[in-house]
């Protein structure tokens, strides 16, 4: 099998809608060789992290459950872009069609995130690394450092193959400033 989509869910606000649309997304592949592993355990590192280890794919897409593929072929393209040990790719956002597409920075592990969502981020299932179960908000970046430290520059793919979706229950929007300056000085702390 060549992927393992790994989808956290959690109790939102229009979260039927969100996980029906991410599946239709799935449902519209022409790349076929996946398995879809759906998870509900704690809080979002934890629950990613459950998805990731609970995958039997040779890759593993993260793709949260506001997020969707963003044409009938993105898994046809990341398949065929993998290199290395992890992958991210171009996104855009629903609403608004604004588009991203991801650079490395070394500013990233530190919480300037210029590669994007977890959503965007495919990783080869050999031992993969795991997020930090003590964070929320920085949780993407802390990851990419480490991945970076341990196997170098992702490749990045320019092409938009994800869809972000924008909406007032993401947790960017719920979490507290104060939570977010100690998330920061937790990262800067381990990383020193």
């Amino acid at each position: 099998m060549r992927f393992s989509i790994a989808v956290p869910t959690h109790d939102m606000k229009n979260g039927d809608f969100f996980l029906a649309r991410l599946l239709k997304s799935l449902d519209e592949q022409t790349f076929r060789d996946f398995e879809i592993v759906i998870t509900k355990d704690g809080k979002m590192a934890e629950n990613t992290n459950s998805a990731i280890k609970k995958s039997k794919g040779e890759l593993v897409k993260i793709l949260y459950m506001d997020d969707y593929l963003a044409h009938p072929n993105a898994l046809q393209v990341i398949s065929d872009g993998f290199e290395g040990a992890w992958l991210v790719t171009g996104c855009s956002h629903d609403p608004g069609g604004h588009t991203h597409v991801p650079t490395w920075s070394a500013k990233v592990p530190r919480g300037m995130n210029t590669i994007g969502s977890p959503s965007v981020l495919t990783l080869k299932n050999d031992n993969p690394l795991l997020f930090d179960e003590n964070l929320s908000w920085l949780l993407d970046c802390e990851l990419y450092g480490r991945l970076y430290e341990k196997h170098g520059a992702p490749t990045i793919l320019d092409d938009i193959n994800v869809t972000i979706g924008i909406h007032d229950g993401q947790m960017t929007r719920l979490i507290p400033d104060e939570a977010k300056d100690q998330e920061y000085y937790y990262v800067t702390k381990k990383h020193v």
